[in-house]
Protein backbone atom coordinates (compact mmCIF):
# COMPACT_ATOMS: atom_id res chain seq x y z
CA UNK A 1 0.00 0.00 0.00
CA UNK A 2 1.29 3.68 -0.83
CA UNK A 3 2.38 6.16 1.82
CA UNK A 4 -0.17 8.38 1.07
CA UNK A 5 -2.63 6.03 0.97
CA UNK A 6 -1.76 5.23 4.39
CA UNK A 7 -1.72 8.36 5.97
CA UNK A 8 -5.19 9.28 3.99
CA UNK A 9 -6.55 6.51 6.22
CA UNK A 10 -5.19 7.81 9.00
CA UNK A 11 -6.13 10.78 8.72
CA UNK A 12 -9.64 10.41 8.01
CA UNK A 13 -9.35 7.85 10.97
CA UNK A 14 -8.83 10.80 13.44
CA UNK A 15 -11.33 12.65 11.63
CA UNK A 16 -14.07 10.55 12.87
CA UNK A 17 -12.15 9.63 16.17
CA UNK A 18 -12.75 14.13 17.02
CA UNK A 19 -15.64 13.97 15.43
CA UNK A 20 -17.64 11.10 17.81
CA UNK A 21 -15.87 13.13 20.64
CA UNK A 22 -17.17 16.04 19.77
CA UNK A 23 -20.81 13.76 19.19
CA UNK A 24 -20.59 12.78 22.87
CA UNK A 25 -19.53 16.39 23.95
CA UNK A 26 -22.43 18.27 22.57
CA UNK A 27 -25.12 15.37 23.43
CA UNK A 28 -23.62 14.69 26.88
CA UNK A 29 -26.14 14.51 29.73
CA UNK A 30 -25.22 14.23 33.00
CA UNK A 31 -26.64 13.39 36.27
CA UNK A 32 -28.04 17.22 37.17
CA UNK A 33 -30.67 15.54 39.78
CA UNK A 34 -28.47 15.98 43.02
CA UNK A 35 -27.46 19.70 41.79
CA UNK A 36 -31.38 20.56 41.53
CA UNK A 37 -31.91 18.55 44.76
CA UNK A 38 -29.32 20.99 46.66
CA UNK A 39 -31.15 23.96 44.39
CA UNK A 40 -34.32 22.32 46.35
CA UNK A 41 -32.59 22.02 49.38
CA UNK A 42 -31.18 25.45 50.03
CA UNK A 43 -34.95 26.84 48.76
CA UNK A 44 -36.31 25.10 51.64
CA UNK A 45 -35.42 28.03 53.63
CA UNK A 46 -38.80 29.75 54.85
CA UNK A 47 -39.60 32.21 57.36
CA UNK A 48 -41.11 31.77 60.46
CA UNK A 49 -44.02 33.53 59.22
CA UNK A 50 -44.88 35.88 56.08
CA UNK A 51 -45.12 38.90 58.38
CA UNK A 52 -42.37 41.81 57.79
CA UNK A 53 -42.30 45.61 59.66
CA UNK A 54 -41.12 48.81 59.07
CA UNK A 55 -38.49 50.49 61.57
CA UNK A 56 -41.12 52.36 62.95
CA UNK A 57 -43.39 49.58 64.06
CA UNK A 58 -40.29 47.58 65.68
CA UNK A 59 -39.18 51.13 67.50
CA UNK A 60 -41.55 52.98 68.99
CA UNK A 61 -42.07 54.94 72.34
CA UNK A 62 -43.03 53.33 75.07
CA UNK A 63 -45.13 56.29 76.48
CA UNK A 64 -46.42 59.70 75.27
CA UNK A 65 -46.61 62.86 78.57
CA UNK A 66 -48.28 65.96 78.06
CA UNK A 67 -46.44 68.35 80.22
CA UNK A 68 -48.14 71.30 80.97
CA UNK A 69 -47.34 73.97 83.67
CA UNK A 70 -45.57 71.47 86.10
CA UNK A 71 -48.42 68.65 85.44
CA UNK A 72 -48.33 65.52 83.70
CA UNK A 73 -51.19 63.76 81.40
CA UNK A 74 -50.13 60.08 79.98
CA UNK A 75 -51.24 59.97 76.15
CA UNK A 76 -53.37 56.22 76.39
CA UNK A 77 -55.47 56.99 73.56
CA UNK A 78 -54.13 54.45 71.08
CA UNK A 79 -55.42 55.57 68.00
CA UNK A 80 -54.02 59.66 68.77
CA UNK A 81 -50.72 57.45 69.53
CA UNK A 82 -50.54 55.85 65.89
CA UNK A 83 -51.52 58.79 64.18
CA UNK A 84 -48.76 60.83 65.69
CA UNK A 85 -46.28 58.35 65.38
CA UNK A 86 -47.03 57.36 61.63
CA UNK A 87 -47.07 60.84 60.43
CA UNK A 88 -43.47 61.47 62.03
CA UNK A 89 -42.52 59.19 59.21
CA UNK A 90 -43.42 61.60 56.95
CA UNK A 91 -41.65 65.07 58.65
CA UNK A 92 -37.98 66.24 57.41
CA UNK A 93 -35.59 67.09 59.45
CA UNK A 94 -33.78 69.88 58.10
CA UNK A 95 -30.92 71.11 60.57
CA UNK A 96 -29.80 70.38 63.74
CA UNK A 97 -28.71 72.13 66.85
CA UNK A 98 -27.00 71.70 70.13
CA UNK A 99 -28.60 73.62 72.70
CA UNK A 100 -27.95 71.58 75.93
CA UNK A 101 -25.61 75.25 77.21
CA UNK A 102 -28.91 77.02 77.71
CA UNK A 103 -29.69 74.57 80.57
CA UNK A 104 -28.03 73.55 84.32
CA UNK A 105 -29.85 70.73 85.88
CA UNK A 106 -32.79 72.30 87.06
CA UNK A 107 -33.68 74.69 84.58
CA UNK A 108 -32.94 71.11 81.70
CA UNK A 109 -35.53 69.46 84.10
CA UNK A 110 -37.95 72.35 84.38
CA UNK A 111 -37.59 72.92 80.56
CA UNK A 112 -38.50 69.44 79.82
CA UNK A 113 -41.41 69.21 82.08
CA UNK A 114 -42.71 72.71 81.04
CA UNK A 115 -42.89 73.78 85.07
CA UNK A 116 -43.01 77.57 83.89
CA UNK A 117 -44.12 77.91 80.41
CA UNK A 118 -44.33 76.22 76.70
CA UNK A 119 -46.19 72.62 77.32
CA UNK A 120 -44.87 70.03 75.48
CA UNK A 121 -45.46 66.38 74.42
CA UNK A 122 -42.43 64.04 75.27
CA UNK A 123 -42.01 60.65 73.19
CA UNK A 124 -40.43 58.51 76.07
CA UNK A 125 -38.17 55.53 74.67
CA UNK A 126 -37.33 52.47 76.42
CA UNK A 127 -33.65 52.63 76.16
CA UNK A 128 -31.80 55.09 74.07
CA UNK A 129 -32.39 55.01 70.56
CA UNK A 130 -28.55 55.73 68.33
CA UNK A 131 -29.28 58.30 65.94
CA UNK A 132 -28.42 56.18 63.07
CA UNK A 133 -31.83 54.35 63.93
CA UNK A 134 -33.51 57.62 64.56
CA UNK A 135 -32.54 58.88 61.18
CA UNK A 136 -34.63 56.17 59.34
CA UNK A 137 -37.76 57.05 61.27
CA UNK A 138 -37.88 60.61 59.33
CA UNK A 139 -37.21 62.21 55.67
CA UNK A 140 -33.72 63.22 57.22
CA UNK A 141 -31.97 65.71 54.91
CA UNK A 142 -29.82 67.79 57.90
CA UNK A 143 -26.02 66.57 58.41
CA UNK A 144 -25.50 63.84 60.66
CA UNK A 145 -24.75 64.72 64.30
CA UNK A 146 -21.79 64.06 67.04
CA UNK A 147 -24.41 62.79 69.82
CA UNK A 148 -25.22 59.04 69.29
CA UNK A 149 -28.03 58.42 71.21
CA UNK A 150 -31.52 60.23 72.46
CA UNK A 151 -34.43 58.87 74.66
CA UNK A 152 -36.83 61.22 73.97
CA UNK A 153 -38.43 63.53 71.51
CA UNK A 154 -40.25 66.38 72.78
CA UNK A 155 -42.87 68.27 70.89
CA UNK A 156 -43.78 71.61 71.81
CA UNK A 157 -47.49 72.87 71.72
CA UNK A 158 -47.04 76.59 71.20
CA UNK A 159 -45.58 76.48 68.05
CA UNK A 160 -46.28 79.90 66.25
CA UNK A 161 -46.35 80.85 62.39
CA UNK A 162 -42.43 80.43 62.02
CA UNK A 163 -40.34 77.35 61.85
CA UNK A 164 -41.64 74.27 63.70
CA UNK A 165 -39.15 73.08 66.02
CA UNK A 166 -38.86 69.80 67.83
CA UNK A 167 -36.29 68.31 70.34
CA UNK A 168 -34.53 65.20 70.41
CA UNK A 169 -33.18 64.60 74.17
CA UNK A 170 -30.80 62.34 76.34
CA UNK A 171 -32.43 62.62 80.11
CA UNK A 172 -28.94 60.76 81.79
CA UNK A 173 -26.52 63.15 79.58
CA UNK A 174 -28.96 66.21 79.80
CA UNK A 175 -28.35 66.56 76.47
CA UNK A 176 -31.00 68.49 74.33
CA UNK A 177 -30.46 68.84 70.19
CA UNK A 178 -32.94 71.21 68.51
CA UNK A 179 -34.09 70.20 65.12
CA UNK A 180 -36.01 72.44 62.57
CA UNK A 181 -38.35 70.02 61.07
CA UNK A 182 -41.19 70.80 57.31
CA UNK A 183 -44.53 69.14 58.17
CA UNK A 184 -47.67 69.85 56.86
CA UNK A 185 -49.85 67.66 59.52
CA UNK A 186 -48.32 68.68 63.08
CA UNK A 187 -50.25 71.60 64.33
CA UNK A 188 -53.23 69.78 63.83
CA UNK A 189 -52.02 66.38 65.01
CA UNK A 190 -50.97 68.29 68.33
CA UNK A 191 -54.24 69.97 68.61
CA UNK A 192 -56.48 66.93 68.05
CA UNK A 193 -54.00 65.37 71.02
CA UNK A 194 -54.33 68.66 73.04
CA UNK A 195 -57.98 68.50 72.96
CA UNK A 196 -58.22 64.98 74.57
CA UNK A 197 -56.08 66.14 77.63
CA UNK A 198 -59.07 66.25 80.11
CA UNK A 199 -59.55 62.59 79.69
CA UNK A 200 -56.11 61.47 80.07
CA UNK A 201 -54.99 60.15 83.45
CA UNK A 202 -53.15 62.56 85.66
CA UNK A 203 -49.17 61.90 86.47
CA UNK A 204 -46.86 63.68 89.15
CA UNK A 205 -43.41 63.59 89.25
CA UNK A 206 -41.33 61.30 91.73
CA UNK A 207 -37.67 61.35 92.23
CA UNK A 208 -36.48 57.91 93.26
CA UNK A 209 -32.59 58.72 93.77
CA UNK A 210 -30.26 61.38 92.52
CA UNK A 211 -30.18 60.12 88.87
CA UNK A 212 -33.20 59.72 88.33
CA UNK A 213 -37.27 60.69 88.45
CA UNK A 214 -40.02 58.60 87.20
CA UNK A 215 -43.94 59.95 86.15
CA UNK A 216 -46.23 58.01 87.93
CA UNK A 217 -50.29 58.21 88.23
CA UNK A 218 -52.00 60.64 90.74
CA UNK A 219 -54.90 57.90 90.94
CA UNK A 220 -55.05 54.09 90.56
CA UNK A 221 -54.36 53.12 86.82
CA UNK A 222 -57.63 51.28 85.23
CA UNK A 223 -56.15 48.52 82.63
CA UNK A 224 -58.13 45.30 81.72
CA UNK A 225 -56.85 41.86 82.55
CA UNK A 226 -56.83 39.16 79.80
CA UNK A 227 -57.39 35.89 78.66
CA UNK A 228 -55.93 34.59 75.49
CA UNK A 229 -55.81 30.83 73.75
CA UNK A 230 -51.50 30.99 72.43
CA UNK A 231 -50.63 28.66 69.55
CA UNK A 232 -47.51 26.71 69.85
CA UNK A 233 -44.93 27.32 66.90
CA UNK A 234 -43.48 23.93 65.39
CA UNK A 235 -39.62 23.14 65.73
CA UNK A 236 -39.85 22.90 62.20
CA UNK A 237 -40.91 26.42 61.30
CA UNK A 238 -37.48 27.14 63.05
CA UNK A 239 -35.37 24.48 61.75
CA UNK A 240 -36.66 25.93 58.28
CA UNK A 241 -35.75 29.63 59.03
CA UNK A 242 -32.30 29.57 60.60
CA UNK A 243 -30.61 26.73 59.48
CA UNK A 244 -28.43 27.93 56.42
CA UNK A 245 -29.51 24.40 54.77
CA UNK A 246 -32.35 22.78 56.81
CA UNK A 247 -32.30 19.80 54.58
CA UNK A 248 -28.29 18.53 56.34
CA UNK A 249 -30.01 19.03 60.35
CA UNK A 250 -30.59 16.07 62.14
CA UNK A 251 -32.30 16.06 65.74
CA UNK A 252 -29.86 15.05 68.38
CA UNK A 253 -30.64 11.86 70.60
CA UNK A 254 -30.84 10.95 74.08
CA UNK A 255 -30.85 14.62 75.54
CA UNK A 256 -33.42 15.48 77.89
CA UNK A 257 -35.32 18.00 75.03
CA UNK A 258 -35.20 18.62 71.19
CA UNK A 259 -31.88 19.32 69.63
CA UNK A 260 -31.21 20.13 66.01
CA UNK A 261 -27.31 20.93 64.47
CA UNK A 262 -25.95 20.72 61.45
CA UNK A 263 -22.62 20.35 62.99
CA UNK A 264 -21.67 23.88 62.88
CA UNK A 265 -25.48 25.57 64.59
CA UNK A 266 -27.66 24.29 67.59
CA UNK A 267 -31.04 24.46 67.57
CA UNK A 268 -32.23 23.70 71.23
CA UNK A 269 -35.81 23.74 72.11
CA UNK A 270 -36.87 24.47 76.09
CA UNK A 271 -40.76 23.35 76.37
CA UNK A 272 -40.99 24.40 80.40
CA UNK A 273 -39.84 28.18 79.48
CA UNK A 274 -41.52 28.15 75.82
CA UNK A 275 -38.74 29.18 74.28
CA UNK A 276 -36.38 28.29 71.46
CA UNK A 277 -32.24 28.97 71.43
CA UNK A 278 -30.25 29.14 68.14
CA UNK A 279 -26.53 29.51 68.24
CA UNK A 280 -23.63 29.21 66.14
CA UNK A 281 -20.55 27.34 67.74
CA UNK A 282 -17.12 28.16 68.22
CA UNK A 283 -18.00 31.81 67.90
CA UNK A 284 -17.15 34.36 69.96
CA UNK A 285 -19.30 37.76 70.45
CA UNK A 286 -18.20 40.51 68.28
CA UNK A 287 -17.82 44.09 69.97
CA UNK A 288 -16.77 46.10 67.00
CA UNK A 289 -20.11 47.14 66.05
CA UNK A 290 -21.61 50.98 66.81
CA UNK A 291 -25.06 50.28 68.83
CA UNK A 292 -27.30 51.87 66.02
CA UNK A 293 -25.33 48.56 63.52
CA UNK A 294 -26.73 46.47 66.00
CA UNK A 295 -30.43 46.86 65.99
CA UNK A 296 -30.18 47.99 62.41
CA UNK A 297 -28.37 44.36 61.54
CA UNK A 298 -30.96 42.64 64.42
CA UNK A 299 -34.21 44.47 63.06
CA UNK A 300 -33.39 42.98 59.20
CA UNK A 301 -32.20 39.89 60.49
CA UNK A 302 -35.87 39.11 62.39
CA UNK A 303 -37.67 40.75 59.00
CA UNK A 304 -35.13 38.23 56.85
CA UNK A 305 -36.57 34.66 59.19
CA UNK A 306 -40.14 35.71 59.50
CA UNK A 307 -39.42 36.62 63.16
CA UNK A 308 -42.82 39.24 63.98
CA UNK A 309 -45.33 36.04 65.12
CA UNK A 310 -46.61 39.00 67.52
CA UNK A 311 -46.25 42.84 68.35
CA UNK A 312 -42.33 43.11 69.13
CA UNK A 313 -40.72 46.12 69.82
CA UNK A 314 -37.18 47.16 70.41
CA UNK A 315 -37.09 46.92 74.10
CA UNK A 316 -32.92 47.51 75.12
CA UNK A 317 -29.34 47.00 74.41
CA UNK A 318 -27.43 46.45 77.22
CA UNK A 319 -23.49 46.21 77.62
CA UNK A 320 -23.33 42.29 76.32
CA UNK A 321 -24.44 43.95 72.98
CA UNK A 322 -27.49 41.58 73.60
CA UNK A 323 -30.58 43.26 71.92
CA UNK A 324 -33.92 42.61 72.98
CA UNK A 325 -37.22 42.59 71.01
CA UNK A 326 -39.66 42.39 74.24
CA UNK A 327 -43.81 41.66 73.85
CA UNK A 328 -46.34 44.42 73.41
CA UNK A 329 -50.22 44.65 74.06
CA UNK A 330 -51.96 47.77 73.57
CA UNK A 331 -48.72 49.29 73.59
CA UNK A 332 -47.98 47.85 76.85
CA UNK A 333 -44.25 45.37 77.71
CA UNK A 334 -45.56 41.68 78.56
CA UNK A 335 -42.89 40.71 81.41
CA UNK A 336 -43.31 36.93 82.18
CA UNK A 337 -44.68 36.28 86.14
CA UNK A 338 -41.88 35.34 88.30
CA UNK A 339 -44.57 33.25 90.17
CA UNK A 340 -46.73 31.46 87.51
CA UNK A 341 -44.68 31.63 84.96
CA UNK A 342 -45.97 31.21 81.42
CA UNK A 343 -42.92 31.75 78.98
CA UNK A 344 -39.98 34.11 77.80
CA UNK A 345 -41.55 37.28 76.20
CA UNK A 346 -38.61 38.35 74.71
CA UNK A 347 -36.61 37.87 71.27
CA UNK A 348 -33.06 38.41 72.01
CA UNK A 349 -29.92 38.32 69.99
CA UNK A 350 -26.31 38.69 69.91
CA UNK A 351 -23.73 38.78 67.16
CA UNK A 352 -20.25 37.85 65.58
CA UNK A 353 -19.49 39.97 63.16
CA UNK A 354 -21.34 39.08 60.30
CA UNK A 355 -23.02 35.62 61.85
CA UNK A 356 -25.78 35.35 64.62
CA UNK A 357 -24.09 34.41 67.96
CA UNK A 358 -27.54 33.18 69.39
CA UNK A 359 -31.13 33.76 69.02
CA UNK A 360 -33.68 33.11 71.81
CA UNK A 361 -37.55 33.29 70.31
CA UNK A 362 -40.62 32.11 72.21
CA UNK A 363 -42.22 29.36 70.97
CA UNK A 364 -45.63 30.64 71.26
CA UNK A 365 -48.14 32.94 69.44
CA UNK A 366 -50.05 35.22 71.72
CA UNK A 367 -52.13 36.68 69.12
CA UNK A 368 -52.63 40.49 70.00
CA UNK A 369 -55.05 41.36 67.38
CA UNK A 370 -57.17 38.51 68.18
CA UNK A 371 -59.74 38.89 70.75
CA UNK A 372 -59.42 37.48 74.34
CA UNK A 373 -61.04 34.40 75.67
CA UNK A 374 -62.03 36.90 78.49
CA UNK A 375 -61.68 40.57 80.15
CA UNK A 376 -62.74 42.13 83.08
CA UNK A 377 -61.38 45.89 84.39
CA UNK A 378 -58.56 46.22 87.05
CA UNK A 379 -56.73 48.75 88.80
CA UNK A 380 -53.04 48.75 89.96
CA UNK A 381 -51.78 51.42 92.30
CA UNK A 382 -51.40 54.56 92.22
CA UNK A 383 -48.13 55.98 92.40
CA UNK A 384 -47.73 57.10 95.66
CA UNK A 385 -49.14 53.53 96.67
CA UNK A 386 -46.23 52.10 94.97
CA UNK A 387 -43.21 53.91 95.60
CA UNK A 388 -44.77 53.14 99.40
CA UNK A 389 -45.24 49.53 98.64
CA UNK A 390 -41.25 49.89 96.89
CA UNK A 391 -39.72 51.47 99.99
CA UNK A 392 -41.13 49.53 103.10
CA UNK A 393 -39.95 46.00 101.05
CA UNK A 394 -36.18 45.39 101.32
CA UNK A 395 -36.61 43.26 97.97
CA UNK A 396 -35.94 46.09 95.94
CA UNK A 397 -32.64 48.11 96.76
CA UNK A 398 -35.17 51.42 95.76
CA UNK A 399 -31.45 53.98 95.09
CA UNK A 400 -30.69 51.60 92.36
CA UNK A 401 -34.18 52.13 90.38
CA UNK A 402 -33.91 52.48 86.84
CA UNK A 403 -37.42 52.62 85.18
CA UNK A 404 -41.24 52.23 86.76
CA UNK A 405 -43.93 51.74 84.31
CA UNK A 406 -47.21 49.64 83.79
CA UNK A 407 -47.04 46.39 82.08
CA UNK A 408 -48.70 43.29 81.81
CA UNK A 409 -47.67 40.39 83.84
CA UNK A 410 -47.64 36.79 81.71
CA UNK A 411 -49.10 34.22 84.45
CA UNK A 412 -49.52 30.34 83.85
CA UNK A 413 -53.21 29.05 84.81
CA UNK A 414 -52.34 25.94 85.18
CA UNK A 415 -49.10 24.17 85.67
CA UNK A 416 -49.52 21.77 82.63
CA UNK A 417 -48.98 23.01 79.21
CA UNK A 418 -51.89 24.80 78.94
CA UNK A 419 -52.20 27.43 75.88
CA UNK A 420 -54.30 29.48 77.87
CA UNK A 421 -52.74 32.14 79.35
CA UNK A 422 -53.67 35.50 81.45
CA UNK A 423 -52.46 39.31 80.91
CA UNK A 424 -52.53 40.62 84.36
CA UNK A 425 -51.42 44.63 84.71
CA UNK A 426 -49.32 45.03 86.85
CA UNK A 427 -46.02 47.74 87.28
CA UNK A 428 -42.79 46.77 86.61
CA UNK A 429 -39.10 47.93 87.36
CA UNK A 430 -36.05 47.69 85.70
CA UNK A 431 -33.12 47.72 88.05
CA UNK A 432 -29.56 47.37 86.62
CA UNK A 433 -30.62 46.56 82.96
CA UNK A 434 -33.24 43.87 83.88
CA UNK A 435 -37.27 44.05 83.90
CA UNK A 436 -39.54 42.24 86.43
CA UNK A 437 -42.78 42.62 87.48
CA UNK A 438 -43.25 44.21 91.36
CA UNK A 439 -43.32 41.06 93.59
CA UNK A 440 -46.85 39.72 95.22
CA UNK A 441 -45.34 37.57 97.67
CA UNK A 442 -47.58 39.92 100.26
CA UNK A 443 -50.61 38.07 100.55
CA UNK A 444 -52.93 41.84 101.01
CA UNK A 445 -50.94 42.61 97.61
CA UNK A 446 -51.86 39.03 96.12
CA UNK A 447 -55.69 39.50 96.48
CA UNK A 448 -55.13 42.76 95.14
CA UNK A 449 -59.15 44.20 94.97
CA UNK A 450 -58.70 46.39 97.74
CA UNK A 451 -54.90 47.46 97.62
CA UNK A 452 -55.52 48.03 93.96
CA UNK A 453 -53.00 45.75 92.98
CA UNK A 454 -53.91 43.11 90.47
Amino acid sequence: MKRETIKTIILSLLVLISLLFTFNIWGFQGNYEKVEDSQAQVSDKQPITNQTKLLNEAVKPQQMFIHENGQHYLLNDTTLYSQLWDDMGRWEVKSLKDISDKFDRQQFKNWLYAKNKDSKLDLVFSDNIPIDVLQPLFKWSANSYEYNSFDRIVLPFNEGRGMKKIYFVSFSKETVVEAVIESANYRNILSDIEKEKSQMPLYEDFAINSRRDVLLPVNRLKLSEKEYFTETISPTRFKKALFDDPQTVRQETNLNRPVYTDGTSLLEIYSNNRQIKFQHRNLEPSTSYQNGELINKSFKYLNDTGSWTDDYQFFGLNENQQINFNLFMDQLPVVNSQNQPFGTTTIELRWANNDILDYKHPTYVLGANANPVSKKDKEIMSGEELIQFLQDNEEYDFDKIEQIFPAYEMVSVSEEQDPLVKLVPTWCIKINGTVKPVSKKDSAVKEGIENGVE
